[in-house]
């Protein structure tokens, strides 16, 4: 009794070593530092068949002076608000233009809010995910009208790409304050899934060229909306809806 076995020591000291090594890293890892500031570009679609008065375009346009008094919060910005033509080739090419101009200053977490109209809806929709297909109901504006087609064809055709903008929580933050809305993972595959798709397949490319430990400030991510006609909410209320989306978007961010 009372005689140690010859490798209690050895076992002593290599967990004593793991322990310093392992608080060695957590003292000296990088944290990941939260944005200073958000910047928002918001994207609208134009007229469509069976849609030719869309609210989003008019929330869009709009916008921008209707922020004026009600303004957001002073971390949080619109960089841009951009009516995108209903088809997949122009959605794409709208959406590169805007990222070729839009964001440039550094520093900040760059965020998509994406507008689309339901015309069945009876409630706004915080669309959590989209899809890599394209099945058009009906042709688009430019006459195209794929079946089953990849939207990305490098990735795997019906696979889904996810918002990390905390679409749940979000969803909660605006119930909590009025709104009439609900989490959903479809998007349909219209030009809306198409634009969300390309949107999130392109924040998820920028992304993996940030350092993994590197800051939040570097983020980007987008998020699609969509709403219901005006006969169901007005103008006032639906601009209402989209400042509060950034303002509960920015909350879980900063």
């Amino acid at each position: 009794a009372g005689t140690r076995h010859p490798c209690v020591p050895l076992l002593i000291a290599a967990c004593g070593g793991v322990s310093l090594a392992v608080w060695w890293v957590l003292k000296n890892r990088k944290a990941k530092k939260k944005p200073q500031q958000i910047a928002f570009a918001i994207t609208g679609f134009g007229k469509f068949r069976g849609v030719d008065d869309n609210p989003t375009e008019v929330l869009v346009k709009i916008f921008p002076s209707w922020l004026k008094k009600h303004p957001l919060p002073p971390n949080v910005i619109v960089d841009r608000c951009q009516i995108l033509e209903v088809s997949g080739v122009g959605a794409r090419e709208g959406l590169d233009m805007i990222r070729d101009s839009c964001f440039e200053q550094t520093g900040q977490m760059r965020v998509w809010v994406h507008l689309g109209v339901d015309a069945r809806a009876k409630q706004f929709k915080l669309e959590r995910c989209a899809w890599n297909e394209a099945t058009f109901r009906v042709p688009d504006e430019r006459g195209w009208e794929p079946q089953g087609e990849s939207i990305v064809e490098a990735e795997k055709n019906g696979s889904a790409l996810w918002s990390k903008l905390g679409v749940v929580r979000v969803c909660s933050s605006l119930s909590k304050k009025g709104f009439e809305v609900a989490v959903s993972k479809d998007p349909g595959r219209f030009v809306c899934n198409w634009l969300y798709y390309c949107s999130l397949f392109s924040c998820k490319e920028r992304n993996a060229t940030c350092p993994p430990d590197g800051e939040m400030e570097e983020f980007e991510d987008a998020l699609f909306v969509h709403v219901p006609p005006f006969e169901v909410f007005d103008s006032e209320k639906q601009l209402s809806f989209v400042r509060a989306v950034l303002e509960s978007v920015s909350q879980q961010l900063l």
